[in-house]
């Protein structure tokens, strides 16, 4: 059994972008927020701070979060803050703003969901019965009788399935398993389970 650790790409300028978008989401909220009663004061006061410490951390997110993990807190805490932000408006009357502040904490919550799966990165496991290739929204099996053919070219692994798909993806332990090893195990599979 072989297993790779696919390359990650670098989502920090995308994060940043995403943390400055909340933060302007927050602060168009608080220009909409007429303050009449104590609890638009708590509101406004609650979704300023907020709007200014995501505005630091999206320009600074490259020096302040080093790796992914730790997104994850500030992805749930933008979470809880709209869908506050949605009751708020609800208790207000504006349910087309509450509503769309609700699905806007589910997509965040989706994001954080999204992004927990892929802390530890993903990886392919290649073994004699079956090859688990990562996904979306779950695990790929593969199984032999699916590829044509399947090499390891120094940092790229390739696959070419029978239907005239091809998938290479850069892996980062490339040195760690031996290239011919590993291409003679995949032509042995391949001639077995495609006979």
């Amino acid at each position: 059994m072989f297993t790779f650790q696919v390359k990650q790409k670098d989502n920090s300028k995308i994060l940043s972008a995403f943390h400055l978008l909340i933060a302007l989401i927050l602060i168009l909220d608080l220009l909409g927020v007429r303050i009449q009663e104590k609890k638009d004061w708590v509101f406004s006061a609650i979704y300023f701070i907020s709007s200014v410490l995501l505005l630091i951390l999206g320009i600074f997110s490259k020096k302040i979060f080093q790796n992914l993990s730790r997104h994850l807190p500030i992805f749930l805490y933008e979470s809880a803050l709209i869908f506050c932000g949605a009751i708020f408006f609800w208790s207000k009357g504006a349910s087309l703003v509450s509503f769309s502040h609700g699905i806007l904490a589910g997509a965040i919550v989706l994001f954080w969901i999204y992004f927990k799966r892929r802390i530890n990165g993903e990886k392919i496991i290649i073994s004699e019965t079956h090859i688990i290739l990562p996904g979306l929204s779950g695990d790929r099996l593969v199984t032999w009788n699916e590829l044509t053919n399947v090499i390891k070219k120094f940092d790229l692994l390739t696959f070419d399935f029978k239907n005239n798909k091809l998938l290479q993806v850069q892996i980062t332990d490339a040195d760690t398993i031996n290239e011919n090893e590993f291409n003679e195990f995949c032509k042995q599979q391949l001639a077995v389970k495609n006979k």
